[in-house]
């Protein structure tokens, strides 16, 4: 048996475990990740197979769970950092500013949900074309560590509504809290004043 064939397979199997040590350029902006940028291999293995754990977080739209037969409408996002925050920008053409719902929840989601309604038919109406959707939608985005939660501001113009959010100042970003590990025969450790002495 010739050993060529086998080795024209363990090439690229070593190429590909060599691409999966090799960190990528770091990347500037504070979005956050669905999969972790570090590796070429993990770029390439979350684009064929993407984490069936996190499918949910990539839905573009969602339904309400009181609401099973919910007709869906697309509303379609940008969103942009810049140097003093983020600008998103949704479509949503045809409602009112009270036809939307824009709630900040404490674990960093900023979620836009609304209801595009339909026309009600008279009698004697007679549809020739229906191609405009209709009903709930909503979206929602984590948010980066350094967004103000208190400083949303959002307008509507023109069918698109723009949310405005500034960046905290990078002393007010919180980062990861060292914890300490006691030994056995440490004495435990007492909480005084929301503080372990």
């Amino acid at each position: 048996m010739s050993l060529k064939p086998l080795n024209m397979l363990l090439v690229p199997f070593l190429l590909l475990i060599l691409a999966a040590d090799f960190p990528l350029k770091a990347k500037a902006s504070l979005l956050p990740f669905i999969d972790s940028p570090n590796t070429l291999l993990s770029d390439l293995w979350s684009d064929r197979f993407p984490d069936p754990f996190r499918v949910l977080e990539q839905i573009p739209y969602g339904v309400e769970k009181h609401e099973p037969s919910i007709t869906l409408s697309h509303a379609r996002v940008d969103w942009k950092e810049t140097p003093e925050g983020h600008v998103i920008m949704v479509d949503v053409p045809g409602l009112k500013k009270d036809d939307i719902k824009i709630e900040v929840e404490e674990n960093r989601v900023l979620r836009v949900s609304g209801e595009r309604k339909k026309e009600e038919d008279k009698k004697g109406d007679h549809w020739h074309r229906v191609e405009r959707s209709y009903g709930k939608f909503w979206r929602q985005f984590k948010l980066p560590q350094n967004v103000d939660l208190d400083s949303v501001k959002a307008k509507m113009e023109n069918g698109v509504l723009t949310l405005t959010l500034h960046k905290l100042s990078h002393d007010k970003i919180k980062g990861p809290r060292m914890v300490s590990i006691v030994e056995e025969d440490d004495k435990p450790s007492k909480i005084v004043n929301d503080e372990l002495k």
